[in-house]
């Protein structure tokens, strides 16, 4: 049997109508939740240099606001990813046609991060570009 062809039984707390959800869907799903954890992991060690920055440009080097800054946005940043990522997991989870669309777009960009994004991100794209997937989003 193929990665998508092994069904996994819906619990019995899930809505009418989304049914077993395949093996390939609930790995989807997880993989979009870890790596939902890792950027939020990411937000919180990146709070910490922001704050003692912030504390240095405050109380001696005012300069040190930069480097507060920088890591201040690189911690947002990390963190709106970390959101968008949940949603699509979450939406890949319930059968969402945006987030099967929203995931194929997320997999497209990490094409670009050589080695391990580009495997990523083509087999998720060659996943949910399968039709008997595709229908399971409709």
């Amino acid at each position: 049997m193929g990665m998508g062809s092994q069904k996994v039984q819906a619990g019995p707390g899930q809505k009418p109508g989304t049914g077993p959800r395949e093996a390939g869907i609930v790995l989807l799903a997880a993989y979009h939740f870890l790596v939902a954890g890792l950027f939020l992991l990411a937000s919180v060690g990146l709070s910490l240099p922001t704050v003692l920055l912030g504390l240095v440009a405050f109380t001696q080097d005012p300069e040190a606001a930069i480097g507060m800054l920088v890591t201040g946005l690189l911690a947002a940043v990390s963190l709106v990813f970390c959101l968008l990522y949940l949603a699509i997991g979450y939406g890949l989870w319930t059968l969402r046609q945006w987030a099967r669309v929203a995931a194929t777009a997320l997999a497209i960009l990490s094409l670009f991060a050589v080695p391990v994004g580009t495997v990523l991100g083509g087999l998720t794209i060659w996943y949910l570009q399968r039709a008997e997937v595709a229908e399971r989003f409709r």
